[in-house]
């Protein structure tokens, strides 16, 4: 499995690889991986099969990249949901965030409607009790949290 060592040639060689936002080079970059890895001797069947299952959504990007396709790929579409979760998450306040992370890797919850409960949540405390009641206060630092684990003690 050679599919991502080609990918990388080929927008090398069409000038593309440089204009790809950065989750597409580490998406190629992470597909040479697993070719690599895939064809060493005696690979696992779950990891050939993760490997592989992303492949063909990723090979279609890229091609429809390196023609300088004007339309969106469902590719770009995923990034760009991922960019807004990933900024809409940012924007929420520290112990908001790690209660999301929490629920995502715990709960199996979905991050993107994690993250949507924790805004309206903090919108309904506001209009229920005030301004007050969202703790939107900073974070200032790891005072009260262990160094090695970012959990408070």
């Amino acid at each position: 499995m050679q599919a991502g060592e080609v990918m990388y040639e080929e927008m090398v060689r069409l000038g593309v690889w440089e204009t790809v936002v950065p989750a597409d080079r580490a998406a190629v970059r992470w597909a040479v991986v697993t070719g690599r890895t895939v064809t060493e001797g005696a690979p696992d069947a779950g990891r050939v099969k993760r490997g592989v299952s992303g492949l063909v959504g990723l090979l279609q990007h890229v091609i429809r990249v390196c023609e300088r396709a004007p339309y969106p790929t469902p590719r770009t579409v995923e990034l760009r949901q991922v960019a807004e979760t990933h900024r809409r998450l940012a924007a929420l306040p520290e112990g908001w965030r790690d209660e999301v992370m929490r629920r995502v890797v715990t709960g199996g919850e979905d991050i993107t409607h994690a993250v949507a409960e924790a805004q309206l949540s903090r919108n309904r405390l506001r209009s229920w009790y005030g301004p007050e009641a969202v703790d939107d206060a900073p974070a200032t630092g790891t005072a009260g949290h262990d160094a090695n684990d970012g959990v408070q003690a």
